[in-house]
């Protein structure tokens, strides 16, 4: 259980206030010239949770072009990252992200932290908490 015994959609709710926050922060600084999408704060905010529990591990940086590609991730990842993001939906994000973790495996954090930002990304939009990246 996370600190809180926080439900998954408390951890959502959570999310939703940190990237308001963040992204207030970053329209505020001055060398910001045009704000990032939706979808990449989202991306640091989860890629700085996982970093809590994996101080070793950062986050690639994504293209903002580039789409939602699970084409990418190499097979043998693909089941285990299936069962850590249903963990994270079933459980919670922090049970998720440790069991990530754990693995010690730099190629199955990556690619879990894409997948889930893609999942939770998509989870916001169905929630009309974030405008569809044009």
């Amino acid at each position: 259980m996370t600190e809180s015994g926080a439900t998954i959609e408390q951890e959502i709710a959570q999310l939703e206030k940190q990237l308001q926050e963040k992204k207030a922060g970053l329209e505020q600084q001055p060398e910001q010239k045009e704000s990032l999408p939706d979808k990449e704060v989202l991306r640091e905010v989860v890629g700085e949770k996982i970093q809590q529990n994996s101080p070793a591990y950062i986050p690639k940086s994504v293209p903002q072009t580039q789409t939602d590609d699970t084409n990418s991730i190499p097979s043998e990842l693909k089941d285990k990252i299936q069962e850590l993001i249903n963990h994270v939906f079933q459980n919670s994000l922090e049970q998720g992200i440790k069991e990530a973790v754990k693995s010690n495996n730099p190629a199955l954090i990556d690619a879990f932290h894409d997948v889930l930002v893609d999942q939770l990304y998509d989870t916001l939009l169905e929630r009309k908490k974030l405008d569809p990246i044009s």
